[in-house]
């Protein structure tokens, strides 16, 4: 419980680390909120807060089968590889962690590799991503497992 609390307490000061201007979302703020489906869970609710252009945090709860899921992910965007017409077409990397709360708990690093798409409308602050990502979960029980996830989601920029 101690952990939940001080990750909770983490992501509650990440905003204060981004600068006004740091969002690349067309008529959005540094702060974005969204749904996300895909294992490890179901579904969950999806944030993220840019840091700046490039380099953001990527906060994620997760419910499914019995078990709440909190992932923590820093990310690293490139505007430099697509070019679409409109819009911006970042792939990102990053790094991060699981932990899952069930009857028993669960952590695993994970990485990440995903793309998404940024609106350049003032009037539509949203984004819309598809990501990979490997964990390696180890058990309280001792034992572990690695696996590749993916998942997909969408924000909404405030």
């Amino acid at each position: 419980m101690k952990l939940a609390f001080l990750l909770l307490a983490a992501l509650l000061t990440l905003p204060v680390l981004a600068k006004a201007d740091s969002s690349p979302i067309a008529g959005g703020g540094v702060f974005g909120l969204g749904l996300e489906v895909g294992d490890p869970g179901a579904w969950g609710v999806a944030g993220k807060i840019w840091i700046d252009k490039e380099n953001a945090f990527q906060p994620v709860v997760k419910l499914g089968e019995g078990t709440t899921t909190l992932q923590l992910d820093y990310l690293y965007h490139n505007y430099s590889i697509i070019h679409p017409k409109n819009g911006e077409l970042p792939i990102y990397i990053g790094f991060g962690g699981d932990l899952a709360l069930q009857s028993s708990v669960a952590i695993a690093p994970r990485g990440v590799v995903g793309i998404s798409y940024l609106f350049d409308r003032a009037d539509v602050p949203v984004d819309i991503y598809v990501q990979l990502v490997p964990l390696l979960w180890f058990y309280s029980g001792g034992s572990s497992n690695f696996q590749v996830d993916g998942e997909l989601g969408s924000r909404y920029y405030f």
